[in-house]
């Protein structure tokens, strides 16, 4: 048993430093940038922003713009499909659809449907749906564009949502308790567990978040609980979007992109 002890304490301290080992980040190239609101990137290399409440997508010099100006602030963008953006204006209880030109093909105020919902998370989800949290039945669900009707999945839950993100066939969410869930499709909610504390976060698939706090990007895995640092140049930075294994580090002057291998 005395035997034992060392070797026990030598584990503990290589799994403890483990976590502490920085994953590198390959830098790629940087770009100056104004006081935009930095949205993300998507597959095409077109970069989404946010100023004075008008959304653009940039390109080689191009520019597109979208503004609603009696829709209020736009408190979300979806962006995994570049045919067809979301935007959400969560004052007006309103989603508004986009083409990859930036033409608006449809407009949803969720208070004027059939079954009257108030949205609190959007986002777009497979066949031609969206993924809802409605705040009168406290519950996630799937709106459906062609017929124009809500239907949930999920149970009504009272702690609300601090933070979510989506895919096509999953909404994740964070809970104000800093739990973690996620539900597919077909209604199935899984928990993830309990997340460390964060400033920023993204959700990359159900084992793998990015967090920012103080300053310092993060890879946690939800499995084993580990945590460590992701080595960039940036100090300190306004916020950050992680696709397609490129990392996009968003500053007060500019967007640095990394590419960033991260095991699922």
């Amino acid at each position: 048993m005395k035997k034992l002890l060392p070797l026990l304490a030598i584990l503990l301290f290589a799994a403890a430093s483990a976590q502490e080992v920085a994953i590198p980040a390959k830098f790629l190239s940087s770009a100056k940038s104004g006081p935009e609101r930095y949205i993300g990137s998507d597959s095409y290399g077109w970069q989404y922003t946010v100023l004075d409440n008008e959304f653009r997508k940039e390109k080689d010099g191009r520019m597109l713009k979208y503004k609603a100006l009696s829709l209020g602030e736009i408190y979300r963008a979806d962006i995994q499909n570049p045919l067809q953006i979301i935007l959400f204006y969560r004052k007006f209880n309103t989603v508004v659809l986009l083409d990859n030109q930036m033409n608006e093909t449809s407009r949803i105020n969720f208070s004027n449907i059939q079954e009257p919902v108030i949205a609190e998370a959007i986002g777009l989800a497979s066949q031609n749906r969206l993924w809802m949290y409605d705040v009168t039945t406290q519950q996630i669900g799937l709106y459906s564009l062609a017929p124009g009707t809500f239907r949930t999945l999920t149970p009504p839950f009272t702690d609300g949502i601090k933070y979510y993100h989506n895919d096509y066939n999953y909404f994740y969410w964070i809970d104000t308790a800093n739990k973690c869930y996620v539900v597919n499709l077909f209604g199935k909610v899984s928990s993830l567990g309990i997340l460390p504390d964060y400033d920023q976060v993204q959700i990359v698939s159900p084992t793998l978040i990015l967090q920012a706090k103080d300053g310092v990007l993060y890879h946690f895995n939800t499995v084993t609980g580990a945590k460590a640092p992701i080595a960039v140049v940036e100090k300190s930075f306004e916020s950050f979007y992680y696709s397609g294994e490129i990392l996009s580090i968003f500053t007060d002057h500019g967007i640095t992109y990394y590419q960033l291998k991260l095991q699922q």
